[in-house]
């Protein structure tokens, strides 16, 4: 992939694109500017973007480099794969990670996040020093899982509002109701074929520390699919949140955080 011609500094933080064959990969790379800084890379949940889904927990990550892209059609990132192809898009983040020596190191993702990238570790796309998954699933496939709820945006534990308030992450840089006429109806129609659906045996295969963390009340993926992630996982850590549904770095990111630098600082 060629890096496009955008790259400037502000601050500590380096603004860049990727072009991709179907678009433009918007991110920063923020945080520590030390030679030997550990690095991290942050995957976002569907219908986000970066710096909207991480930002309450970029504070935790205190002497990290951070690697903050938007996924492939979000935010400011233009284009998508047909069909938002999550293979696809799995190639076009390794491309990006290996592009800004961030191929071996941490690796977050939080819902959609959560599922690319254990579909990078499966495919070997990437080396992670470890990897970390927030509300997430190994497959959204219910035969596979034997639970979870239709992933439908009217399905969130959210509102009218809610869905404005999406839209204003995205219409600004990619025009005008391009949330509700583009991104919105792409996500209703994406077939389950085209989801990730790893059999959760793969997870047997990770042999990376892995730290778990979900909500007890998650509508999308029941308690019950981390505890058996976590069964699977040969080096892995479960964090149950009380009282918490879907996409908790929204819900509790000071919480989330906090798990997630003591996990890395056990490392």
């Amino acid at each position: 992939m060629a890096r496009g011609k955008t790259k400037n500094w502000l601050g500590d933080k380096l603004v860049s694109e990727m072009r991709t064959v179907t678009g433009v990969i918007y991110y920063e790379v923020i945080g520590s500017t030390a030679a030997d800084a550990p690095r991290i890379t942050l995957l976002h949940n569907f219908m986000s973007s970066g710096r909207t889904a991480w930002g309450g927990i970029l504070s935790k990550l205190d002497g990290y480099r951070i690697l903050l892209a938007d996924l492939p059609g979000h935010g400011r990132s233009l284009g998508y794969p047909p069909e938002y192809n999550y293979n696809d898009i799995s190639d076009q983040l390794a491309d990006l990670m290996w592009q800004e020596n961030f191929g071996r190191g941490h690796l977050a993702g939080c819902s959609a996040g959560g599922m690319i990238a254990q579909l990078l570790v499966q495919k070997k796309s990437v080396q992670p020093a470890s990897l970390i998954l927030v509300s997430t699933t190994y497959s959204t496939n219910p035969a596979a899982t034997g639970s979870g709820a239709q992933l439908l945006a009217e399905n969130f534990s959210a509102s009218t509002k809610w869905l404005d308030a999406t839209a204003q992450l995205h219409d600004p840089f990619q025009g005008d109701g391009y949330f509700y006429g583009e991104l919105l109806p792409g996500f209703q129609a994406i077939r389950q074929q085209q989801w990730i659906d790893l059999p959760i045996e793969t997870l047997k295969t990770f042999t990376l520390p892995v730290c778990i963390i979900h909500g007890d009340q998650d509508e999308f993926f029941p308690v019950d699919i981390p505890e058996r992630m976590h069964q699977m996982l040969p080096h892995s850590e479960l964090h149950i949140i009380p009282q918490q549904t879907h996409a908790l770095i929204f819900r509790q990111p000071w919480v989330v955080g906090a798990i997630m630098r003591t996990f890395l600082d056990s490392l």
